[in-house]
This record gives C-alpha cells, structure tokens and sequence, in this order.
C-alpha cells in the first residue's frame, strides 16, 4: 500500500483557487465536493485531463486567431464549454478539472484544507 501524501492548504488559499476554478467554470458545486472530488482522481487521471486541456486550448487559440473579431466573451464561453466536455468524460466538477488544469499540489498529493 502507497503512503499518500497530503498537502496544507489555509481554507483562505483554497477559497481563493475554488472562487477563481468556479467562476471561470461557471460551477454550482459545494467546495468540499471539488475538494473530494478532486483527491478522488488518480496521478494518471490529472495528467490526462492537463493533456486534454491543452489539446483543446490549443484549437480554440488557433480558432480565435483566425477569428478577426477578437470576442472575449465567446472565448469565455468556449473555456466554459471545454470544461464541462472534460468534466463529462471523468464524471466530475467542471470546477474540478479547473483545479487539475493549475493544481495547488503536486500530482501525486492530496489537498487536506487546515
């Protein structure tokens, strides 16, 4: 059996990332749910959902730039969108896969709120 590692996070910091990872996501979810759901994912699981996250980044910049009417508001809402295909896929918070994109710990850690 693996020692899991955990890492401290202020419930002050964490607030700070959940606010920002469910705005953009526009996300309903509970924090303590991301937070759960979260460390319920797997090193492997992170990495494929940053691997498709980038991925579709990739396509929605090179779509955008072709696009001569720079809209902020449609690249929002593609952001949205890409989110919530990725949350879809892993059965997750869309705010969740915000959190695997720039994740507060390391992939193979646990976030534990002190």
């Amino acid at each position: 059996m693996k020692n899991v590692k955990y890492v401290r996070i202020s419930p002050k910091d964490i607030d700070g990332i959940l606010i920002a990872c469910k705005t953009l996501s526009e996300s309903l979810e509970k924090p303590n749910i991301i937070i759960g759901q979260f460390n319920s994912l797997t090193p492997s699981q992170r990495t494929a959902i940053k691997n498709e996250w980038s991925k579709r980044e990739a396509i929605l910049k090179s779509k955008v730039e072709h696009n001569h009417n720079n809209n902020d508001d449609m690249y929002l809402t593609c952001i949205m969108v890409n989110l919530n295909i990725i949350a879809t896929k892993y059965n997750i918070d869309p705010a969740t896969v915000c959190m695997c994109i720039n994740p507060p710990c390391k992939d193979n850690c646990k976030i534990l709120v002190k």
